[in-house]
C-alpha cells in the first residue's frame, strides 16, 4: 500500500459569512486552486468538500458540503485546513526546504 504524503496547512476558517453557511477562509498558500469547487480539504474534525468559492478582499468566501447555515458555519471558526502537497516541478515549497543544508556562496554552512 502506498504511503500517504504528509498533509500541509493551507488555510484557516474564519468567521461565518451571511446566513447560508459560507465562511471566510484565509489561505496560507498562494495556490488558489486549494479552494476550487470539488477540492477535499482535511481538518481535525474530518474532511470538507468545497462547493463554491470566491475572492473577497484578502480572503476567500467558501461554501463547504455539510455546513448549511450560519450556526453551522460559526462552529467551524478557527479550524485549520490541510491538504496534500502539490506536485509542481517548477515550484519550490517551504516543506521541501525543511531539513536541507544551507550554504553560503563561499561554501560555508
Amino acid at each position: 500500500m502506498a504511503e500517504r504524503p504528509e498533509l500541509l496547512e493551507v488555510g484557516r476558517i474564519g468567521k461565518a459569512h451571511g446566513l447560508r453557511g459560507e465562511v471566510s477562509v484565509r489561505l496560507s498558500s498562494d495556490r488558489t486552486e486549494r479552494v476550487d469547487p470539488g477540492t477535499v480539504l482535511s481538518t481535525a474534525r474530518g474532511d470538507l468538500v468545497v462547493i463554491s468559492s470566491r475572492p473577497h478582499q484578502d480572503r476567500w468566501i467558501v461554501r463547504f458540503e455539510g455546513i448549511d447555515d450560519r450556526t453551522d458555519a460559526e462552529r467551524w471558526h478557527g479550524v485549520i485546513l490541510l491538504a496534500e502537497p502539490i506536485d509542481d516541478p517548477d515550484a519550490l515549497f517551504v516543506h521541501e526546504l525543511v531539513g536541507c543544508r544551507v550554504v553560503e556562496v563561499d561554501g560555508t554552512d
